[in-house]
């Protein structure tokens, strides 16, 4: 009987050794530059309730309507793929109590999100996010720390030459106006939009500007918002800009950017790039004061933003540099020249592995050309040789791989003979 083969799903990826050490790299910049600014690692359920999403982001929302990966489980209870973590880690917090533990916390995390779109370049059904959520306060400068936090994290990921579009929704009273003065702009051409956008008009308005329909881009390009916001919001808006350019970062005001989630309100923001193409958003976040409080939470202000990693990886030109400086300054390759030194060496491999040092050797029983081609392979730093002779000595061949210099050590030198290595390693660093 023929087997079929079994392929994985669309809208999939595999990401195979050489490309994860890239991702492994990304992600632990990511991480130290978190750490740099005070937030903490949480971790969240994959799966989650899709109550949650539906309170979070909107019943009307585009996730829950058309992109959310709900579905029954065998308990009978109705749960998703998480499509996004903003959800989550509120969740998270009301559930552990934190606001009674801690208050204000600043938190960062990585890992799979899911949404069920047509698949295309850039945009994957199991995507991958790394953002931060600041809980606990009002503050415009925090705005301001997390939109530096996102420029400084690209600049070590060695993303240049995007830009921040920033822009205000105000106060609820605030972000009412925008939404009736969309309205009414659009009212006169109501039967011109999209399917979609005719649908929004009623349910989600300020999903209408982010529309890509060309005859919906074309609507959208003629309403005039203005300036809705209130004097306590406007003096905000004009504090974040300041802080901006103190730290000398490039952004553009847009007041038609208002991000689709029902729960964003204030400061909004969104990075793009040219490296992109026509999908060109690298990161986005912004101010969800009311989301707690929707999710029966403490009323409390907080921000944060999401990147998505596959779209860092396509917008950092020098892909290889990053996955250099993310592998082992210090690479050991043992080669056996015989079935007795075969031993000894699985025994070296397991010394130096105790001391912290990469190393591996050939398990095919390889001529000493085609281990040394291996070698060469996977980029060695140094070559440890052990043949009868070596044995009989109690040493073995050192073989630097950079100048192709050798010696003999002896076997109980080894582990100090690579250490000594590591910390000149360091002290050039």
């Amino acid at each position: 009987m023929a087997v079929n083969k079994v392929n994985r799903l669309k809208g999939t990826q595999d990401i195979m050794p050489d490309e994860a050490c890239l991702w492994q790299e990304i992600e632990d910049i990511a991480r130290d530059t978190a750490l740099t600014y005070g937030y903490r690692l949480i971790r969240t359920p994959i799966i989650e309730e899709t109550a949650l999403f539906a309170r979070s982001s909107g019943e009307e929302s585009d996730i829950v309507k058309k992109q959310i990966y709900s579905f029954p489980d065998q308990g009978g209870r109705d749960i998703c793929l998480r499509p996004e973590a903003t959800a989550s880690v509120c969740r998270a917090y009301i559930e552990n109590h934190i606001d009674k533990a801690e208050g204000f916390v600043k938190l960062f995390y990585s890992g799979p999100m899911f949404r069920s779109e047509r698949p295309q370049a850039g945009r994957y059904r199991q995507f991958h996010q790394i953002g931060v959520e600041a809980i606990g306060s009002y503050s415009v400068y925090l705005d301001a720390e997390v939109i530096m936090l996102l420029d400084d994290m690209l600049k070590r990921f060695g993303v240049f030459g995007h830009v921040f579009h920033i822009n205000s929704l105000g106060c609820a009273k605030d972000k009412s106006a925008i939404k009736a003065r969309i309205r009414q702009a659009l009212k006169p051409s109501l039967n011109s939009l999209c399917p979609d956008c005719r649908r929004r008009y009623d349910t989600n308005i300020l999903r209408v500007l982010d529309c890509k329909a060309p005859a919906c881009r074309d609507i959208i390009a003629d309403i005039k918002l203005g300036n809705t916001l209130c004097r306590e919001c406007e003096q905000g808006f004009s504090t974040l800009q300041r802080l901006l350019q103190n730290a000398c970062i490039e952004y553009a005001v847009d007041d038609r950017l208002v991000r689709g989630l029902d729960y964003y309100t204030g400061i909004v923001f969104e990075v793009t790039s040219s490296a992109l193409g026509a999908q060109d958003a690298l990161a986005a976040g912004g101010r969800y004061d009311n989301l707690l409080s929707d999710l029966a939470g403490p009323r409390i202000g907080a921000t944060g933003f999401a990147l998505g990693l596959e779209r860092i990886i396509q917008a950092i030109k020098d892909k290889d540099a990053l996955k250099t400086r993310g592998s082992e300054a210090l690479k050991v390759f043992v080669i056996s020249l015989g079935g007795a030194a075969r031993e000894k060496c699985f025994y070296i491999l397991s010394v130096l592995r105790k001391k912290g040092i990469a190393c591996d050797m050939d398990y095919e029983s390889r001529s000493f050309k085609a281990q040394m081609r291996h070698a060469n392979k996977v980029n060695a730093g140094f070559v440890v040789i052990v043949g009868d002779e070596e044995l009989a000595g109690g040493e073995c061949i050192l073989k630097d791989m950079k100048d192709s210099s050798q010696r003999r050590i002896p076997f109980d030198g080894l582990a100090g003979e690579f250490n000594s290595v590591k910390m000149r390693t360091k002290r050039n660093a």
